[in-house]
């Protein structure tokens, strides 16, 4: 049972930190800022393609992450339809990612 726990427990700990992670790029996406921090680079993005092109690489990892937590993560505790809420942040991941391919091509 105590193993079951700390499943549960890293299960959680990386959604949290896939979740930050969203929501910071997220905010480099949505911000729309033009400036290209590393002009010298092999590929000079500006914010908000860096943003979206993180966001769409780290679609699969979160998704994996989500499935993970929804399958052996606090069966007990959530029940019923709430547990379907792990599968959120894959949804806003995924609207961002489907907003960024739209923007980059309309530009």
């Amino acid at each position: 049972m105590k193993s079951g726990k700390t499943i549960s427990a890293i299960l959680i700990v990386i959604n949290i930190i896939g979740i930050i992670c969203m929501i910071f790029f997220m905010g480099m996406l949505f911000s729309g800022d033009t400036t290209v921090k590393n002009p010298d680079s092999m590929i000079p993005f500006q914010t908000w393609e860096a943003g979206g092109t993180v966001l769409m690489i780290g679609l699969v990892p979160l998704a994996v992450a989500n499935t993970l937590a929804f399958t052996f993560a606090l069966k007990e505790e959530v029940t019923g339809w709430k547990r379907y809420l792990f599968f959120l942040p894959v949804f806003l991941c995924f609207l961002s990612v489907v907003f960024y391919i739209i923007k980059s091509f309309t530009l």
